[in-house]
């Protein structure tokens, strides 16, 4: 039946069968109004993943680099109808699905970096959507939710790959810290989004009204549902949705037909830095930074960032009642596995720091307020202070800066632990001392700074730079005055490394 519904309308374009009518009612609609354009677009002006974490990958048909293929509606329904035939999920040809994919074809480069982004992430979605029973297709609804960003935030307050909002993330055991909030974790998220579309699917079953629901909300749904005298079917109740929600499965359709088709497009991939099969997880049992969790392994922090958004302050809060899983590309899990027992080693001689300064100075704060040894008074005696944290810098060290205690400058920041991170800004009531002085974002004990220079050479990156000499890409771009991460080949660089 649905073979001879796509046979009229490639010969007859004009006509649309009964059922049908509703997918044109607005064929005037201008998609790059829609918010799901809108998300989209503001995805492709703030990438969580910068130019040098992609390389370009050959079009497979050789097609010259500037050209644009054009195919006639015929050619894309009969695509759309092999996708139809391979899936559960109904695929249609419509108006609205045309518009859409000239939509995605317009942001040509983005959607290459898309193809490439799904290698690091359909993976993990196609594992957990085969865990449900949710057709694997349901994959690149995470191109219309989130355009693949795993830190996107909608200005409802939707997060992560899959915009779960805040009460949504909980009922599928998505918890939200002051540390962490597992919305922004890609497998957490995308096994709570893969139940939450197979609890969908067990009210409605039809896939489409699983996307709908996703998009507006079961109660949405339900009232259509009613209108259209109690029809199941999302084509035959579209007209009763909200108006974005009208767009949201063409949309949906459109990026599943770009992501299979993009070849014949001429869309160039845009190759990640990691790819999941390359990617590993170690279990971290001890709270730590990811500055230190770096300093001990040898990754990149950026890396780190990258591959484990979950972690919003950069701090793995783990025990060991309860660890905490970090990824990473292979060869720095087996550098983990090997070094693991140094790390906690280290992590406990910090501490036993920290916990010195603090015996010192609570010795010379008690006898000044008289309370015999009782710590529970706050002192906020003395200048108040805007410490921003160094690389190097522990609670204890900054203490003793300003002649206070750990336990003091806790109580001021509303700290619950002793962790804290390059970057971060404390509250520190007191005089800081004479012999002080910031070491402005160098290693801790350092403040001398060789400049070397570097010619840029063919295959260079940032990032690749940056490793070489143990600074961070920032550094680079900050000694150079670099407006974006563009290199040329002969350029010569300023390297600003510690002597």
């Amino acid at each position: 039946m649905k073979y001879l519904i796509i046979l009229t309308m490639m010969v007859f374009s004009a006509l649309r069968v009964a059922a049908y009518e509703v997918q044109v009612k607005d064929s005037s609609t201008d998609v790059s109004n829609t918010d799901i354009a809108a998300i989209f677009d503001k995805m492709t002006r703030e990438k969580f993943f910068d130019g040098e974490h992609f390389t370009p990958e050959a079009n497979k048909y050789n097609f010259p680099a500037n050209f644009v293929p054009e195919y006639n509606d015929s050619l894309l329904m009969i695509r759309i109808q092999e996708m139809d035939e391979a899936s559960p999920f109904e695929y249609q040809f419509n108006d609205d699905v045309k518009k859409w994919i000239t939509f995605y074809i317009s942001k040509r480069y983005f959607v290459g970096r898309l193809v490439g982004l799904s290698r690091m992430y359909y993976p993990l979605f196609e594992q957990a959507f085969d865990k449900y029973n949710v057709p694997l297709e349901m994959k690149h609804l995470a191109i219309v939710e989130s355009a693949l960003n795993p830190t996107a935030k909608s200005w409802a307050g939707a997060a992560g790959l899959w915009q779960f909002m805040y009460k949504t993330g909980l009922l599928y055991d998505l918890n939200i810290t002051s540390y962490v909030d597992d919305r922004f974790d890609p497998i957490k998220a995308t096994e709570a989004a893969a139940h939450h579309m197979s609890d969908l699917f067990a009210i409605y079953h039809d896939w489409a009204l699983v996307l709908a629901a996703y998009n507006a909300g079961p109660g949405t749904i339900n009232r259509a549902i009613k209108r259209a005298n109690g029809e199941t079917n999302y084509w035959k109740i579209k007209h009763f949705l909200p108006r974005e929600t009208q767009q949201y499965v063409p949309a949906f359709i459109a990026a599943s037909y770009m992501i299979t088709y993009y070849a014949e497009h001429n869309i160039t991939v845009q190759k990640p830095a990691f790819v999941e099969w390359e990617i590993d997880t170690v279990t971290v049992k001890s709270t730590m930074s990811f500055n230190f969790f770096s300093s001990i392994v040898g990754i990149p922090e950026e890396d780190l960032v990258v591959l484990n958004p979950q972690y919003i302050k950069k701090v793995i809060p783990g025990t060991p009642g309860n660890p905490y899983t970090i990824r990473m590309p292979q060869q720095y899990a087996l550098v983990f596995v090997e070094k693991e027992q140094l790390m906690y080693d280290s992590l406990k001689k910090s501490q036993a720091v920290d916990t010195a300064m603090v015996a010192t100075n609570t010795g010379t704060n008690n006898s000044n307020n008289g309370n015999n040894g009782s710590t529970t008074a706050v002192n906020t005696a003395g200048n108040k202070n805007y410490h921003t944290v160094q690389n190097g810098e522990t609670l204890g060290t900054i203490a003793s800066v300003y002649g206070t205690t750990v336990s003091n400058i806790q109580a001021w920041n509303n700290m619950k632990s002793t962790v804290i991170y390059p970057g971060q800004k404390l509250i520190v009531y007191g005089t800081a001392s004479s012999t002080y002085k910031p070491n402005n974002g160098t290693s801790a004990g350092s403040t001398d700074l060789k400049t070397v220079y570097y010619t840029v050479k063919k295959g260079d990156t940032l990032w690749k730079i940056s490793s070489l000499y143990g600074v961070s890409v920032d550094d680079i771009r900050k000694a150079n005055n670099l407006k974006n991460d563009n290199l040329q080949v002969g350029q010569k660089l300023k390297i600003h490394k510690n002597s």
